[in-house]
């Protein structure tokens, strides 16, 4: 890794779901090109130091939050592991949660210059209640990521420089098949939409000239997922077992994804891949739309009971899911075309 000319660094910490830390990547793409005297040292969870590779001047350290550093102790090991390692003057907390104020503490209290990130609880909450919503976008969670630069005295960062994708697109030919991602699946079932009508959208591209692929996680989804590769006809199987590298290597020969509000989405965006989203309970109004993403791509139906949750995470205030089943099969449909031809017209 190329040395600064002080050898100073910037930690970075942000744990908890893949997703919000897919997020993280072009903003510290962005802070080192608008930065390229700074390095960062990146704090997460280890499973995903993929994300990262290949970043210069961006050191990933991957915490085990289930082992040597779980709980107090484990946090109180890490902070004088990384004093020992790297010689860091400032923080950047990009999680608030009681792991990272507790980091965040002791750097403090070591004279280290912290920052915390404002995740606009009051905001969100006005956004989701049941009742006299505020609805209107706030703030995209980049914005949040790179106000957290800002208040460390680092000015620059919250300019927003499209294009800060993970890894290229591979190179298109001019015979080939059209392939098209679909990660059905999401966390929470609010967030879910229904297997049986997102199997008839499938059913529509299964069809010469055209190649499917499935991402998904384990246990039920897996089956799912292994019971539909013998059903289609043009499905390419995906290994079990791959890697986050692997998979955005896949991403980035697709033409389309089609993504609930799942990590999907984020991963297919750092691939500088057209996204279809699939919208329920939670809302790109409230910040966690896929970076750089052409908002017109998400499917959804306006209620007003919508968005009734930030995460998707809670019951269906109505008991029918009806953000979910309201959106016919056909919109998602119509959204993909339009993408597959808009893709055709460029590359005339």
């Amino acid at each position: 890794m190329k040395s600064s000319p002080t050898g100073t660094k910037t930690l970075v910490i942000r744990f908890s779901a893949l997703g919000d830390v897919a997020l993280l990547v072009p903003v510290v793409k962005e802070f080192l090109n608008q930065y390229p005297d700074e390095e960062l040292v990146l704090l997460s969870n280890k499973q995903y130091a993929d994300l990262f590779a290949d970043i210069n001047r961006l050191e990933f350290i991957g915490a085990d939050l289930g082992g040597k550093h779980k709980g107090i102790i484990g946090i109180v090991k890490l902070f004088k592991a990384l004093r020992k390692q790297f010689n860091i003057i400032s923080v950047a907390d990009m999680h608030g949660v009681l792991r990272t104020h507790l980091l965040r503490f002791l750097f403090k209290v070591a004279r280290k210059k912290t920052a915390l990130i404002d995740k606009g609880r009051f905001e969100k909450f006005a956004l989701t209640r049941k009742g006299s919503k505020i609805f209107r976008p706030l703030p995209h969670t980049t914005e949040r990521y790179r106000q957290v630069f800002a208040e460390l005295g680092f000015n620059r960062a919250i300019m927003n420089h499209t294009g800060a994708t993970l890894v290229s697109s591979s190179k298109k030919t001019s015979v080939r098949h059209i392939k098209i991602g679909f990660a059905p699946f999401a966390k929470h079932v609010a967030k879910m939409y229904p297997l049986d009508m997102f199997k008839t959208v499938v059913s529509h591209f299964d069809k010469e000239g055209y190649q499917l692929y499935f991402f998904c996680g384990g246990g039920a989804e897996k089956r799912i997922v292994s019971d539909w590769v013998n059903y289609f006809k043009h499905v390419v199987p995906i290994e079990n077992g791959l890697s986050i590298g692997q998979e955005l290597a896949i991403m980035t020969t697709l033409d389309v994804m089609v993504s609930m509000d799942s990590a999907n989405m984020h991963l297919a965006s750092l691939c500088n891949i057209p996204v279809v989203s699939v919208w329920g309970a939670t809302h790109p109004f409230a910040g966690f739309y896929g970076y750089n993403q052409d908002i017109s791509n998400a499917v959804q139906v306006n209620l007003p009971c919508r968005p009734c949750s930030v995460f998707g995470n809670k019951s269906c205030w109505r008991d029918d899911y009806a953000c979910m089943n309201q959106i016919a099969p056909q919109m998602i449909i119509d959204k993909i075309e339009s993408i597959l031809l808009r893709n055709e017209v460029t590359q005339l």
